[in-house]
């Protein structure tokens, strides 16, 4: 669906439970997501979070295949997955996952712990400040507005320069004024870093803003 291919899917189906149980929440979809803003929307079970995570790899296709440039998701064991989505990918979520015992700076700076980078405190500050809370360093989640927290969140997601962002409905817990600061510095930042950033909402006001746009409906990815 893009030039250079960053992650893709082929055939990639995901079905939960068996028998009268079963349900096809993706089936036989097959996409490439290149460097841009690519906005997935599709009403809510629609299968876009379950899209999503398959192409992060946080959850196996049931048949088919995910990629990231030329590794097969699906064939890592877990170490040597979890080492891509720690170096390569970032994470922005609906509800923040922030370590509620962490302040600020600490919760920017996991990536960066997890991979063994110096320099922690000045990239994370840069991060911050970029971000708009590099005031907000010593403070802890509960101390911060949705709006700050979900910055914060995006901060940690950047801070260590991934080659992917995956964000799922971003700004869905946050009222409207908020939802459009915070897009606003999301989509800045993607568009600056040439990253591949993959997005998932119900909110159809993020497709002006996207450079590709899908639909997902009946398990099935459609082009907008």
């Amino acid at each position: 669906m893009t030039g250079v291919s960053v992650v893709s899917c082929t055939n990639a189906s995901r079905s939960y439970g068996t028998g009268a149980q079963l349900t096809h929440a993706i089936r036989d979809v097959t996409a490439s997501f290149g460097p841009g803003i690519h906005v997935i929307t599709g009403r809510s079970g629609s299968g876009k979070t379950t899209l999503l995570n398959l192409l992060a790899g946080l959850e196996t296709p049931s048949s088919g295949e995910v990629r990231y440039r030329d590794t097969q998701l699906s064939g890592l064991d877990d170490e040597a997955l979890s080492a891509i989505r720690a170096r390569q990918f970032g994470f922005v979520f609906q509800d923040y996952k922030l370590v509620s015992e962490l302040n600020v700076e600490q919760n920017i700076a996991l990536p960066l712990f997890l991979q063994g980078k110096g320099d922690v405190h000045r990239l994370v500050k840069s991060v911050a400040s970029d971000l708009g809370v590099g005031d907000k360093l010593s403070s802890l989640p509960a101390e911060l507005s949705g709006g700050q927290q979900q910055r914060v969140a995006i901060a940690r997601a950047l801070v260590h320069n991934p080659d992917v962002i995956f964000a799922d409905e971003p700004t869905g817990n946050l009222d409207e004024e908020t939802s459009h600061e915070v897009a606003e510095v999301l989509l800045k930042l993607a568009v600056n870093s040439e990253r591949t950033l993959i997005l998932v909402t119900h909110d159809r006001d993020w497709c002006a803003q996207a450079d590709h746009t899908y639909l997902m409906t009946d398990a099935q990815l459609r082009v907008l």
